[in-house]
């Protein structure tokens, strides 16, 4: 029996399309699935590390993706773009009869998300949202552990991710920016980019169904920033979830030193914690009565998972759209609850020109301690510290600035 091909296109193949495009030029040890590429569309598609092994394939390279589909089609769309373009790029790929498997965050604003539901709905199609640990049976079987009541009821959850970011991480034209030069919403932060894996995780691992996540109720932010920037590179964040559950998130660009990401979810049965780097990366939940139960860390494609879904025509998608909704809801909510970002005290603010980067004195030992004793750092008495609004996210229709 000849092998299914599955053709795919790419859009978007600098930055974290490069993963994409080297995944997919190794060998798919599936017998019955043949990955095609079936074009590439990128403005500077000469940056990529693979743009010329994929010219020596004789893959076709367009800079729109009208262009594309003014000659071809595909199964498969794989947008890895900056956020401000996810929605528009997503509903034309599912327009022209492409399944999509697009890169976190979803979109800027949770009305972009809603959008991209309908042209969903309308295509038949399925839409894919790349946060990695979503697709691994790491997470998978945690997750499956929560909805089977294994741990009881959820009380409260906690992340902390401390990732210095350099001077040329923000210079991309779009990262830690809230608009683009033309006016579209692209609110690049801390919280809604690098760290979002670790939100999202949160909300997703207390969904009632494998694909859902969290029901929000509402959210109280801290915002700061230290580098010149729109968009802040620091947060401190409590969210209500359905149930009374409440979920804490620490995260900054302005540190010195990388820690996390690390966690604490607090059952009514069990604890489960994990840090990065530590026992191998597994997950371990610790019962009341000494027990412990062992998530090993596995490899997971996301690609490979959806280029299998569009070959059968069976979804089976772990994270789509209403998976991964709840992170944008928060995210949008975090800067409805403080619209005006604050900046930390020149005074406190340091910088390393050798490497590149700005940081914050003492800013990680007081979001560790913040973290450690489930608090905002407003609430502990930091003198840079401001306390968000409550912004109630039940009926949170549309993000306006």
């Amino acid at each position: 029996m000849s092998a299914k091909q599955v053709s795919i296109l790419l859009v978007g193949i600098g930055g974290y399309g490069n993963t994409h495009v080297n995944e997919l030029l190794r060998a798919y040890d599936d017998s019955d699935i043949r990955p095609v590429i079936a074009g590439v569309v990128d403005v500077y598609p000469e940056k990529s590390n693979h743009y010329q092994a994929l010219q020596e394939l004789n893959v076709p390279f367009y800079t729109t993706m009208e262009e594309f589909y003014a000659h071809h089609r595909a199964d498969l769309a794989v947008i890895s773009t900056p956020i401000q373009f996810h929605c528009k790029q997503t509903c034309l790929a599912l327009a022209n009869g492409s399944s999509v498997l697009c890169e976190k965050p979803i979109a800027a604003t949770v009305q972009e998300v809603r959008q991209m539901m309908e042209a969903r709905d309308r295509s038949g199609k399925f839409v894919a949202i790349g946060f990695d640990w979503s697709f691994t049976p790491q997470i998978q079987q945690l997750k499956q552990d929560v909805m089977s009541g294994l741990f009881g009821k959820p009380v409260r959850l906690k992340t902390v991710v401390l990732w210095r970011r350099t001077d040329s991480y923000f210079s991309s034209g779009w990262k830690g920016r809230q608009k683009s030069d033309q006016g579209e919403w692209i609110l690049d932060s801390v919280a809604h980019n690098a760290t979002s894996h670790y939100l999202h995780n949160m909300f997703y691992i207390l969904g009632s169904k494998t694909d859902e996540s969290l029901r929000l109720q509402s959210v109280e932010a801290e915002l700061y920033r230290a580098n010149p920037i729109e968009n802040f590179d620091t947060c401190a964040v409590r969210v209500q979830g359905e149930g009374g559950v409440e979920v804490l998130f620490y995260a900054t660009h302005a540190v010195s030193q990388n820690f996390g990401p690390s966690f604490c979810y607090e059952f009514e049965k069990a604890v489960i914690t994990y840090t990065s780097g530590q026992n191998g990366n597994r997950i371990e939940a610790a019962f009341q009565d000494g027990t412990v139960k062992v998530y090993e860390a596995r490899k997971a494609s996301k690609l490979r998972t959806c280029i299998q879904a569009a070959a059968s025509g069976e979804a089976g998608i772990p994270c789509g759209l209403e998976a991964a909704y709840a992170e944008v809801l928060c995210t949008n909510g975090m800067l409805s609850s403080m619209p005006d970002i604050h900046s930390f005290p020149v005074e406190s603010i340091r910088r390393d020109e050798e490497i590149g980067y700005t940081w914050v004195e003492g800013l990680k030992e007081a979001l560790l301690d913040s973290y450690h004793r489930w608090s905002l750092p407003s609430e502990l008495g930091y003198e840079w510290a401001a306390k968000g609004n409550r912004t109630e996210l039940g009926n949170y229709r549309a993000y306006v600035g």
